[in-house]
């Protein structure tokens, strides 16, 4: 009986719902027959991308009508901490294109319920400037009585999960993977963002692309993937102000999409993305925005950003940050004199291996020897396991009366992605001439092709390389 009784209130909730579109597409036509007010942005079509921008510039100050479309659960924003990520997963917001600052966003508390949609209908006064108007989609949610349940929504992913059957005990209630997709698939076409023009000449509103891209922009590292890493090196001639922007993932502990910047011959990481100095970007709490201008001395650079397995334009598994279109790296010089000092410069070669034991597994104690003829600077590349202040799998160089000349240690290496204990060691060291030996040693767990948890960024090279440093 029970079974039926589930099945019976389903079909009356699929009723009710039917009722509600009705309802909604009606009290949705006096705004499709604003005819006074001409459109000058529309944000629509999120059934195919999770992010639609328009740009958009004001020649003077003047009123804005905000119509907007999106959707949230129903008291989240009573459900504690773990709540405050995003109280809406479909709204809209605008920014500041010069500053890259919001100033609007919907949110509980400037929206009004109708049936299954949050309603944004208001009217914004924006001074002269360039702005970027943003609806997003990542997922979906639905809920009943004391219960809710939340997807998200993988575009990547649509096809293959085309049609899938209901089953299990959330079906009944219509909240089980498929069911919540098949809902979501039916409000979808409904969500979006409008701007309107109540007064004044809509041909002077200028549009463009968004993200706007600021004035000397000398390196664009847009972190558009999951599992994704990104390079550039390049030559400064004499000392610059470099204005670093960055934008990204990552915990109180830990990065997890960051970039930093290397000098290219002593392989010191002169700027780096921290969970100390970066800010919150909006959107979900786990993304971070570092923003700071440096005084970089001449040399020769190496500008990276890297991404985990997910949370990227890709595919955001929650909230984006409100500046989706600039995820990754951005470096400028805001300095119109250095602009001409700045120099974009192919990737280096990691020069001669002079030794090399790499894809190492557990329980392995291996040793590689290598000669130098001369006093010579040598590059190590090491990949481990630490365990605290400790390596579990670790490297060392020793020289030909068995003396450690450079050995691996946690303080002085950098998290190499995938969990959190697998470390890297990038390092440069002069050493005189003579015989080496270099030893990578592993314990029972957790080393090439028997991870225990996220493996590194660079598996292949889990253990350790010598190069002849140029």
């Amino acid at each position: 009986m029970l079974p039926f009784l589930m099945s019976e209130a389903a079909g009356l909730v699929r009723v009710i719902q039917a009722l509600a579109v009705f309802v909604l597409l009606a009290s949705f036509a006096p705004v499709v027959l604003k005819g006074a007010e001409p459109r000058i942005v529309a944000l629509h079509g999120l059934e195919a991308a999770e992010v639609r921008q328009q740009g958009f510039t004001l020649p003077k100050a003047m009123k804005v009508h905000v119509y907007a479309r999106g959707a949230g659960l129903r008291g989240l924003r009573h459900l504690g901490p773990a709540a405050e990520d995003s109280p809406l997963f479909a709204y809209g917001w605008i920014l500041n294109a010069a500053t890259r600052e919001v100033v609007w966003q919907m949110d509980g508390s400037n929206t009004k319920r109708n049936w299954e949609y949050r309603i944004a209908d208001q009217y914004l006064d924006l001074p002269a400037g360039s702005y970027e108007a943003y609806f997003a989609n990542h997922g979906f949610g639905q809920s009943l009585l004391f219960a809710q349940w939340t997807r998200n929504i993988d575009r990547r992913a649509l096809q293959a999960q085309a049609n899938p059957r209901p089953h299990g005990f959330l079906a009944a209630f219509g909240a089980d993977d498929a069911s919540l997709l098949r809902h979501w698939g039916e409000q979808v076409g409904n969500y979006g963002m409008e701007l309107y023009l109540p007064s004044g000449d809509p041909r002077e509103v200028a549009t463009f692309e968004a993200p706007l891209r600021w004035n000397h922009v000398a390196i664009a590292l847009a972190a558009t993937a999951d599992n994704g890493e990104w390079n550039q090196a390049f030559h400064v001639q004499r000392q610059v102000s470099l204005h670093i922007y960055a934008v990204g993932e990552g915990s109180h502990r830990r990065m997890n999409d960051s970039g930093w910047i290397l000098d290219a011959h002593t392989r010191t990481r002169v700027w780096e993305m921290t969970p100390g100095k970066a800010q919150y970007a909006g959107g979900a709490r786990k993304n971070l925005r570092q923003v700071e201008t440096i005084q970089l001395p001449p040399g020769d650079y190496v500008a990276t950003f890297v991404t985990d397995d997910s949370h990227s334009p890709a595919d955001w598994n929650a909230a984006p940050p409100c500046d989706p279109g600039l995820y990754g790296l951005t470096l400028s010089l805001p300095k119109e004199g250095d602009v001409s000092a700045l120099s974009l410069r192919p990737m280096p070669d990691s020069g001669p291996v002079m030794a090399e034991l790499v894809r190492v597994g557990n329980r392995e104690d291996r040793i590689a020897g290598f000669t130098l003829a001369r006093t010579q600077a040598v590059r190590i590349y090491a990949i481990g396991e630490a365990d605290d202040d400790e390596m579990a799998d670790t490297t060392w160089i020793e020289d030909g009366a068995g003396k450690r000349v450079w050995e691996m240690e946690p303080k002085r290496t950098h998290h190499a992605g995938g969990s959190s204990k697998n470390r890297c060691a990038d390092e440069v060291i002069s050493l005189p001439k003579g015989s080496y030996t270099l030893h990578v040693k592993t314990d029972e767990s957790h080393a090439y092709g028997h991870w225990n948890s996220a493996k590194p960024r660079d598996p292949e090279h889990y253990g350790a390389t010598v190069y002849a440093a140029k």
